[in-house]
């Protein structure tokens, strides 16, 4: 064959002058870059395309890294939408990739031997493929191959704050704390004075409206009883480049008496979603997380009833109940039982549209089940609940995100209770309760960000 065959030559055509060691295939429908390892003896490339296969979109396949709802998803869903139709996670850029040393094509060289044939939706992933192996080449695994993982979930996973401070990374603004003291950035309002903007009060639970004493009969909600297990005494309000989970492992927290029966100090992480919402992607991302501290009322013996001294109890233990279904009774845990309730004072003070007037009086003070956005964590004399709004459903996110510039300007009581499924345990009662009053939810540089030590700079 002459020199000067064309690059166009049909498939059966023969390289002479090109050496590889091996055919590369690129098959995007697993993911995969694979290369065989006979590296023996000289091999003539046969064909001179790089067969890419059609993304395949399969909600049911989702990698490690990302996140699916389930399909009886109900926390904070302004729409009562009770399937995950509203946010489904793909992994469409959750390429992995491993090409050994000795046969790795450079991307540069191997992004012309696409074929013209081939869509231009496929050649530009196959060039989004090329830029993150570029940034892989220099993390090798021990046996001296390639792996892509790494770099394509770094690279997926930095989703930017859209507040003021989004230009500067979330890691420098503001400053950086090393175990700061619990409860000590939003200073306490008490209830005799004027609420003042940026604090927070304490507030009696009777202000929330939960099922009454005979609901399973007639469906009536009644205000709760005038007093809670746990007290609020402190709030804080971080800015994190990620999720933070079990945060108090990176708190100073305050000494508190132990109580033989339950955790005297309740600690309660709303990790909240800074970034653009989005329908795909992973749920994580720059955003904030506000904590709240409560304390076990130094009247729980005497003023909690000891069937809800008990509710509380099978929530920390994690205890599992049995549930009756439609065909079968099923096992589930306790802690499906808690549910949020966010209640807005002053709604006329938001700035509210017609359309968003009237979400507002539909679905103010109303209690969902946090189940499945929520995570426990436990310690020395302490329990933490960690309510995940960046899985929320999409509606819900997208209307957070409305509303999260205008809050400065609301005042919104926020509590937990758990649930009643059963005669004996009505009326429900508030596990615990706090007030905001006009806090900023937008950072311009005033909230502090907590150094751990897996941070990178």
């Amino acid at each position: 064959m002459g020199g000067c065959m064309s690059s166009r030559s049909c498939g059966k055509s023969r390289v002479s002058d090109v050496s590889v060691g091996e055919r590369v295939h690129l098959d995007f429908d697993m993911a995969l870059v694979d290369a065989a390892a006979n590296t023996n003896r000289r091999r003539e490339l046969t064909n001179r395309r790089i067969h890419v296969a059609p993304l395949q979109w399969n909600p049911g396949q989702i990698d490690e890294g990302t996140c699916q709802e389930d399909v009886w998803f109900d926390s904070f869903s302004i729409l009562e939408s009770d399937s995950d139709a509203d946010y489904t996670s793909t992994h469409g850029d959750g390429f992995t990739g491993i090409i050994s040393q000795a046969q790795a094509v450079q991307p540069e060289s191997a992004s012309h031997l696409v074929d013209s044939s081939v869509c231009g939706k496929c050649i530009g992933c196959f060039d989004s493929y090329a830029k993150a192996e570029r940034h892989a080449q220099e993390n090798r695994d021990e046996g001296g191959s390639l792996s892509l993982t790494s770099s394509l979930q770094k690279k997926k996973l930095k989703r930017k704050s859209c507040d003021a401070q989004e230009s500067t990374d979330c890691r420098t603004a503001g400053r950086s704390v090393h175990r700061p003291p619990a409860g000590s950035l939003v200073p306490r309002c008490s209830k005799d004075e004027k609420p003042t903007a940026g604090s927070w009060s304490e507030i009696s639970p009777s202000v929330f409206k939960l099922r009454g004493e005979n609901y399973f009969r007639d469906k009536r909600k009644c205000p709760a009883a005038g007093c809670s297990p746990y007290v609020p005494i402190g709030v804080d309000l971080y800015v994190c480049s990620r999720k933070m989970q079990h945060i108090a492992q990176q708190l100073d927290l305050p000494s508190v008496k132990p109580h033989e029966k339950v955790p005297s100090l309740l600690i309660v992480n709303v990790q909240i979603p800074t970034y653009p919402t989005s329908m795909l992607g992973e749920n994580d991302g720059e955003g904030m997380s506000l904590v709240l501290y409560f304390q076990l009322n130094e009247n729980f013996d005497a003023e909690i009833s000891r069937s809800y001294q008990d509710s509380i109890k099978s929530l920390v233990e994690d205890k599992m109940e049995m549930i009756k279904g439609f065909a079968r009774e099923s096992l589930v845990p306790f802690r499906e039982r808690l549910k949020i309730v966010v209640r807005a004072v002053n709604p006329e003070d938001l700035q509210l549209g017609s359309a968003e007037r009237k979400l507002v009086q539909a679905y103010n003070e109303k209690p969902v089940l946090s189940r499945p956005q929520h995570s426990f964590f436990q310690g020395p004399n302490y329990f933490e609940i960690d309510l995940d709004i960046h899985r929320f459903s999409f509606i819900s996110r997208k209307g957070l995100e409305a509303f999260r510039e205008r809050l400065k300007n609301g005042i919104l009581d926020l509590g937990l209770t758990i649930q009643a499924q059963k005669p004996e345990e009505l009326p429900e009662k508030i596990l615990c309760c706090v007030r905001l009053n006009k806090i900023d939810f937008i950072n311009h540089g005033q909230m502090p960000r907590i150094a751990t030590a897996d941070d990178e700079y």
